[in-house]
């Protein structure tokens, strides 16, 4: 049990027992996803740039960011497309990005085996493409023609760049507006992650960073975000351990800017033996590998959803895809940004695949950095696939749906058939006010107040408690005749359920605190 007293204010999560003391007659519930009914978007078969070419894969990928941009007054989607290697079909030509070459392995484009700044060609042409969308509400997005590049010969395209995942911030600190945009990410072209800058996150340049701003020459997830709370900027990337089977697993890195520098990649987030157990009793695999993860600052505590890879056999090796299996997307929970764990050992998928008929019945890849956050949900959109991750080219179909939960929603405390009880550690700072996010549309939630050595104080007694009785996600938890301002410093809070779930707590130390 953590020690030390809480003095944080805004609002706490129940995704783990840290700020637990005791409990009674309770149990934790991770709470899947409601997905929206159809994806939000999708593979065009009249968008070349989005499929690999005849018998190949149709796919568009959601490895990067989505936004709800103010200034903008649109949601934005940076997401990617990939066409394939050209080797299994004829070249598409897009001048300034796409380096067709003459054979497989040469790092060679029409003879030139570097580019206009000096930088040569690495890696062969698989046809990664960065792809923007927008939308008014969401759900309906579009695909504007952009010609900002030619896709062989036609500039009515809404290609932006070629990276392997994009994630875009908006600065609104950067004093020069042609700046106002960055985006970081893993280049193909040259094997490494390199930064962007534009004045509208639609038109890029690289010009101002043509040295990589971290060392990684994998593909596969870099997603990045910003953490307020420390001031930092935290990636989680896709790498191989070091193990007999070479696991995928995630790698860690920390920056104080997205220019650098940027602290070597060090291991961080791994399958473990139970993994391989829940896998084996779902799926009979041979191990589970972690896929993909995203993460980020949600509150008072990090969040994020990371895609566990069952292998279940050998791949379509004709088509150097090395493994097969589906990918479950599940909830994990970290203190520090850095050390994760899940909230539950059954590993919940947090976002289901889907039966029958599903687009993503296959495997949910990857999600977006991070979810788009409303007044009372969480939006986090994902890659869902038909296809498991070994199968042939010509089965392979990608595509961006959409999860939502209630704001806080991802996880409760529930209490069904006999009264739970769930105590706090030593709260000590000054609350002026106390909310619950809860569902008590069948029982209630009361709370008492408590003194530091657990009696309750003068008032606050259950009794005196004006319960919850209803499903309210900002609800201001009130006594009959006292304030929460007038209780005695340090202080715990008793919950009290029947027949009801809580979600999280909120405490105001000041008005207008969040």
């Amino acid at each position: 049990m953590n020690e030390n007293p809480l003095t944080t204010s805004g609002t706490h999560l129940f995704l783990d027992d840290e700020l637990i003391s005791s409990k009674q007659n309770v149990i934790r519930t991770i709470h899947e996803c409601k997905k929206h009914p159809i994806p939000v978007l999708e593979p065009d078969p009249d968008n070349p740039w989005e499929h690999g070419g005849p018998d190949q894969s149709r796919r568009v990928h959601l490895y990067g960011t989505t936004m709800y941009d103010e200034v903008y007054g649109k949601y934005r989607m940076w997401y990617m497309c990939r066409m394939g290697p050209h080797w299994r079909f004829e070249a598409n030509e897009i001048p300034g990005l796409y380096v067709p070459r003459p054979g497989r392995n040469p790092s060679t484009y029409r003879g030139k085996t570097h580019d206009s700044y000096g930088r040569k060609f690495v890696e062969n042409d698989r046809g990664d493409l960065t792809c923007y969308a927008e939308s008014d509400d969401g759900l309906i997005w579009k695909k504007p023609n952009l010609g900002i590049f030619e896709f062989n010969g036609n500039p009515n395209n809404n290609i932006v760049w070629d990276l392997h995942g994009a994630c875009v911030f908006r600065d609104d600190k950067e004093s020069d507006i042609q700046k106002r945009y960055k985006m970081i990410g893993f280049c193909r072209r040259y094997r490494n992650v390199y930064l962007l800058t534009s004045p509208d996150g639609i038109r890029w340049d690289d010009s101002n960073y043509l040295e990589p701003v971290a060392e990684r020459n994998n593909e596969g997830g870099f997603n990045v975000v910003y953490d307020k709370s420390t001031s930092l900027f935290r990636a989680y990337c896709l790498t191989r351990d070091k193990d007999k089977d070479a696991r995928r697993m995630i790698d860690y890195t920390e920056s104080q800017s997205l220019e650098g520098p940027w602290k070597p990649l060090e291991p961080m987030f791994r399958a473990t033996e139970l993994d391989d157990e829940i896998g084996s009793s779902r799926y009979n695999p041979d191990r589970a590998e972690i896929h993909n993860m995203s993460g980020f600052l949600y509150h008072n505590q990090y969040v994020g959803i990371a895609g566990v890879l069952y292998v279940t056999g050998p791949g379509a090796a004709e088509h150097e895809i090395p493994v097969d299996g589906p990918i479950d997307a599940q909830l994990v929970c970290s203190r520090d940004g850095f050390n994760w764990d899940y909230p539950d050992d059954i590993r919940t998928p947090i976002i289901p695949r889907g039966g029958d008929d599903a687009f993503d019945r296959g495997m949910v890849m990857g999600t977006a950095t991070q979810p788009i956050i409303t007044e009372n949900e969480i939006h986090w959109y994902y890659t869902g696939t038909e296809h498991t991750h070994g199968a042939m080219m010509k089965d392979r179909h990608k595509a961006i749906g959409l999860a939502k939960w209630r704001l806080d929603g991802f996880a409760s405390m529930d209490a069904n058939q006999k009264t739970g009880i769930i105590e706090t550690i030593t709260i000590d700072l000054p609350v002026k006010t106390l909310e619950i996010n809860g569902d008590a549309s069948n029982g209630e939630i009361g709370v008492e107040v408590l003194s530091e050595d657990g009696k309750v104080q003068q008032g606050f007694s259950i009794d005196d408690c004006l319960s919850l009785t209803d499903d309210e996600i900002h609800h201001q938890v009130k006594w009959k005749n006292v304030s929460i301002t007038q209780a005695t410093q340090p202080l715990r809070l008793r919950f009290i359920l029947n027949n009801a779930s809580l979600y999280s707590f909120r405490l105001r130390d000041l008005p207008n605190t969040s």
